[in-house]
């Protein structure tokens, strides 16, 4: 067993710090919390936290592990290098404190596999598997006409490798949503409306009548689980809201009808606000000039988008980046909480790395890879998931972000970084 002792406590939902703590961590959950001394003799592991702050591991709604490249370069590399550069880029995560994440588009069941069994290091993958989307749709990331369909599948080497799935028609939907769940998927994603960074599909098209919608959120919830849905514009969220989707990702360009349909359905929300900047200022490498336009439209949205977020007081907010690109792109994972802090809050920012996604993640009911703990706080019971800070994140989380600052990597109980001792 390790103690750690004398840490202050973010538990991942107060708006204050519990002060002067020890917490044993019994193999991977934390088996109690104490304002009382605890006698440090027996234990094979003494933490003094004195001065620090001890919180939950970072958790990361909107994830891409094996988008590592633009679609059209990806396009160039064999299944093989795709995987390795995914293990680095998972890695790369739990060093920065991500301790769990959400992936939305890739397979990655055995990336998982691998990163529970020890095999590799990496967060806690809540896979979704190939995001599923309509015939020249925001999963249809065939680079040009000349691989147009006849008679089956002509799909570009990116879509065999399993990241993404098409499917028309209710039936199909209903087989493509079971199939991923068969693969090990979570929760389901699918593509609700244009995109910036496929080729074909306009960002203003609807995609998936409503019947197609709901014939994913039917599969789905007869698993026991739910859908989130890629969207972008009003009208496409106004269907899915009506099919029943719980998870919006990124939900960019609003209204008020629909930011108060999302408060009152109680939808989870999961902006981008640092990448948004990034594609705004053409920072993330796209195949065109079209794409290019397309993501410009979509950041400057996204910040707008934030007022009615805090208008109708949406609170299912959650932590999601949505990087794609090499490693040098996945590493700014870190400044989408500076970015969050900039345009709400602290305590906001916070939460929705934290808790926020916790809940989010519960509605897998039984799909949850997870069910022997709690993920997202520090609690009796909880999952021994957890940073210690030097300083007070509910200052301003640059203690968070910065990798000097990070003094302990805790995941699943196990120590991926100490500067303490």
């Amino acid at each position: 067993m390790l103690l750690i002792k004398n840490a202050n406590v973010f538990n991942g939902h107060d708006n204050t710090l519990l002060e002067a703590v020890d917490i044993v961590i019994n193999q991977n959950h934390i088996q109690t919390i104490s304002q009382q001394p605890i006698n440090d003799a027996g234990f094979e592991q003494v933490i003094d936290a004195r001065g620090h702050t001890v919180m939950p591991g970072l958790i990361d709604a909107h994830v891409h592990i094996t988008l590592s490249a633009a679609p059209h370069v990806l396009d160039t590399m064999t299944r093989e290098e795709i995987a390795i550069r995914s293990a680095k880029i998972a890695e790369g995560m739990l060093m920065r404190g991500f301790t769990t994440v959400r992936d939305v588009a890739g397979n990655t069941i055995g990336l998982k596999t691998a990163i529970d069994s020890g095999y590799a290091t990496g967060p806690r993958i809540f896979p979704s598997q190939a995001a599923i989307s309509q015939t020249s749709g925001h999963s249809d990331y065939r680079q040009n006409r000349g691989q147009q369909r006849r008679n089956g599948h002509e799909d570009s080497p990116l879509m065999k490798t399993g990241a993404f799935a098409i499917a028309d028609g209710r039936s199909e939907v209903l087989k493509a949503v079971r199939e991923q769940l068969f693969m090990g998927a979570s929760q389901i994603k699918i593509m609700a409306g244009g995109g910036a960074s496929s080729t074909f599909d306009p960002l203003d098209t609807l995609q998936y009548t409503l019947d197609e919608l709901k014939a994913a959120v039917e599969a789905a919830s007869d698993y026991g689980t739910y859908v989130a849905a890629h969207i972008h514009t009003t009208p496409a969220m106004k269907r899915a809201a009506e099919a029943g989707i719980m998870s919006f990702e990124h939900a960019t360009i609003m209204d008020d009808d629909i930011a108060q349909i999302i408060k009152e359905k109680g939808i989870f929300v999961i902006p981008s606000y640092f990448t948004s900047s990034l594609i705004a200022e053409r920072k993330i490498p796209l195949g065109s000039e079209s794409l290019y336009q397309k993501t410009e439209r979509v950041g400057k949205a996204m910040l707008k988008s934030a007022e009615l977020i805090k208008k109708y007081e949406i609170e299912n907010l959650c932590f999601g980046t949505d990087c794609v690109g090499d490693l040098g792109v996945h590493a700014t994972q870190s400044h989408e909480l500076e970015a969050i802090e900039k345009v709400f809050d602290t305590i906001t920012a916070l939460r929705m790395a934290t808790s926020n996604c916790a809940k989010l993640f519960n509605l897998s009911t039984y799909q949850h890879p997870y069910q022997e703990g709690k993920l997202g706080e520090i609690s009796e019971g909880a999952y021994a998931d957890l940073l210690i800070i030097e300083g007070n994140p509910l200052e301003g989380v640059a203690c968070v972000t910065q990798a000097d600052k990070q003094k302990v990597i805790m995941k699943d109980g196990v120590i991926y970084k100490n500067t303490l001792c």
